[in-house]
């Protein structure tokens, strides 16, 4: 197989000088996920709470707002307008004043870059310019390749010289944001997710949908699940889009029945119905 190699008109090589390459690397600026390692499937996904919820200060901030939206003395006593109720409906807006972190650690690049498409949150992520990734990356596989002899065969070779060709432009003292160009999109990393509260409970109801990507989907509910742990109270709000209303809400082409597991994924009990002509399925 060959490639037709397009050049780009002569302009000025500014040179990578300022930007960090093997020559320059002399205080260990090596990516911790870097042991050789390819994890099939989810396995290896972990998902800590950094940050969680000041429980005393936000149960009075969203007692007092409640009691404003509605117009009686924010002060009044909590039994009068319990602080839940902002948790069930209305504005929501005192759900902002409280932000959860989460670190995530061991996904894939192509999981990453859906993650920061949320547009009410921050992320910290691991930088493939300032650090060298290693020889040898941990790389995600999919199951769907792990259980195909001939995908799979094809998978780890390519693995095998996508890091070998990173190994040489790296010792060619090629800077490491140009040296990563060379890395698969499963290569793992790490990221701090950071959501106001309110944006967590949004973000979870759509993406850990049965129908987005599998591994954002794995990390949703292991985010879900380090939360609760700490503050379980917050379990009842914590819901895909479709489990309140039992019907199917998911907003996209493919055909739902035979992946999700849920009982009420029937193509005919969706809110979303597709256009005939860019349906996805049978």
């Amino acid at each position: 197989m060959s490639y037709e190699v397009v050049k780009q008109e002569h302009v000025e090589h500014l040179g990578d000088k300022p930007f960090n390459k093997h020559s320059m690397n002399t205080n260990g600026h090596v990516s911790p996920l870097a042991k050789g390692q390819i994890h099939e499937g989810v396995s290896g996904i972990d998902v800590r709470l950094v940050q969680g919820i000041d429980e005393e200060a936000f149960q009075k901030t969203c007692g007092m707002a409640v009691r404003a939206t509605i117009g009686i003395d924010p002060d009044a006593p909590p039994e009068e307008m319990p602080w839940e109720e902002m948790l069930k409906g209305g504005l929501q807006t005192a759900l902002e004043t409280q932000t959860v972190v989460f670190g995530v650690s061991g996904v894939s690049r192509t999981c990453t870059h859906q993650l920061v498409r949320s547009r009410r949150a921050a992320f910290h992520q691991q930088s493939q310019r300032a650090s060298f990734m290693g020889d040898q990356p941990n790389v995600r596989m999919p199951q769907s390749i792990a259980e195909n002899g001939f995908a799979r065969e094809a998978f780890l070779r390519a693995v095998a010289a996508a890091h070998l060709a990173y190994q040489v432009a790296a010792k060619e003292d090629i800077a490491y944001q140009d040296a990563r160009f060379i890395l698969p999109e499963g290569t793992e990393t790490y990221i701090l997710l950071e959501y106001p509260l309110r944006e967590f409970l949004n973000v979870y109801a759509y993406r850990a949908c049965y129908m987005f990507q599998w591994e954002i989907g794995e990390v949703m509910r292991q985010a879900k699940a380090v939360l609760t742990e700490v503050h379980p109270w917050l379990e009842p709000y914590i819901k895909i889009s479709c489990e309140k209303p039992q019907k199917c809400t998911f907003q996209g082409w493919e055909e739902v029945e035979g992946h999700c597991p849920l009982p009420w994924a029937k193509e005919d009990n969706r809110t979303y119905r597709p256009d005939p002509t860019l349906r996805i399925g049978k």
